[in-house]
């Protein structure tokens, strides 16, 4: 078997819990819509889904596809810190992640979401940007999303790695499926000390 020389993650409930609802509270509070409407015209209508697919390449056009669909004439920085808000570290995960850069395990990041994301990610998920660097990939940059196999092989030709020396985690069982059928080593994420056994198990740690 070739050695695993990739550790790819997830971000959203791998490396930060995500709870959706605070983000729509702050958005909400900003600009005055009722949350159940803005849940409805963002992600009820597939806003988002399009969007980590790569239907607005460009930060503007992203953040335009949202003022159109609220109504409302929402700022990056609004957008932003909605994101942030909804947004808390999990200690575990980041520790392994040292740990695999520590043993020489190249890491990186594979999350479904769109270009603000990736331009404000320092801002929303300092501590995996710095240990990602260069690494840090959205799927709207590959316009397709996970689980589509094909969003890791483009990933891969991006980061220089063969799938068969490559890991994925994801607390989506869908995706990991989708990286399984693309040829990479996958693991459902459900906590760091299951993630840290499996590791083990695969001899990266």
């Amino acid at each position: 078997m070739r050695p695993i020389r990739l550790a790819l993650f997830d971000m959203d409930d791998v490396v930060y819990t995500y709870t959706r609802a605070d983000r729509i509270a702050h958005i909400a509070s900003v600009t005055g819509l009722d949350p159940v409407f803005i849940s409805e015209r963002i992600w009820g209508e597939g806003l988002e889904a399009a969007a980590d697919g790569g239907a607005f390449p460009t930060p503007e056009l992203y953040i335009a596809s949202w003022r159109d669909r609220l109504g409302y004439p929402l700022e990056i920085k609004d957008w932003v810190e909605a994101r942030r808000l909804g947004m808390r570290p999990i200690p575990g995960t980041l520790a392994l992640i040292e740990r695999l850069l520590a043993a020489g395990t190249t890491v990186g990041v594979l999350t479904n979401n769109g270009p603000l994301v990736y331009a404000y990610r320092e801002t929303l998920a300092p501590d995996l940007a710095r240990l990602a660097g260069d690494r840090f990939l959205v799927s709207s940059s590959f316009s397709t999303l996970k689980p589509d196999p094909e969003v890791f092989h483009r990933a891969l030709g991006r980061l220089g790695f063969r799938p068969e020396e490559s890991f994925f985690t994801d607390d989506m069982p869908v995706n990991v499926e989708g990286a399984r059928a693309a040829g990479l080593f996958g693991a459902v994420f459900t906590t760091p000390v299951a993630l840290e056994a499996e590791l083990v198990s695969l001899g990266l740690l």
